[in-house]
């Protein structure tokens, strides 16, 4: 699990191109962000969500992130390039406990991948938990994934625990 205390959180945007739009999804865009989803975690290096994508598709996919929508008042960030979704980011902001969490986990399409897209859609996410007032960012992960390895440190994430 990554952790990232919004309060120290004051880093600049980082770089971007004018054809990556981040924006937030659209409800009926649901279906093509599950999509993303789906085909970012089984190419994942390694596969460590081969067991756990046997479960799902990216229909299910769908469903959880509408369910989380309607019961948690979850959102699903998004970074489009030529009007195609290729980054998500559901994140759910929960004011009680004052945290944000990424329910999804930042995940990438395949071909969109080491070009700082992720980047960009986390920076956003964690400034715009911060502009709501969190007071820390959360996400589960698994050990060793491209996203656990490079793209959560930054920004000052650190490591909580290890989830195998």
């Amino acid at each position: 699990m990554f952790r990232w205390d919004l309060s120290k959180f004051d880093y600049p945007n980082p770089s971007q191109t004018a054809e990556i739009r981040i924006r937030l999804a659209s409800e009926s865009e649901i279906g093509s962000a599950a999509e993303v989803w789906y085909e970012g975690l089984a190419e994942e290096e390694g596969s460590p969500w081969a067991n756990y994508l046997k479960k799902w598709t990216p229909a299910t996919a769908a469903k959880w992130f509408l369910d989380s929508k309607k019961r948690l008042s979850a959102k699903m960030l998004v970074a489009e390039s030529s009007r195609k979704i290729v980054v998500i980011n559901g994140i759910i902001s929960e004011r009680n406990s004052g945290k944000g969490r990424f329910f999804t986990g930042i995940v990438v399409s395949p071909s969109y991948r080491r070009q700082g897209i992720g980047l960009l859609i986390l920076h956003k996410t964690l400034l715009d938990l911060k502009r709501e007032g969190l007071a820390s960012a959360e996400v589960e992960t698994i050990q060793g994934i491209p996203a656990a390895k490079y793209l959560y440190p930054k920004y000052g994430g650190m490591t909580l625990q290890v989830l195998a």
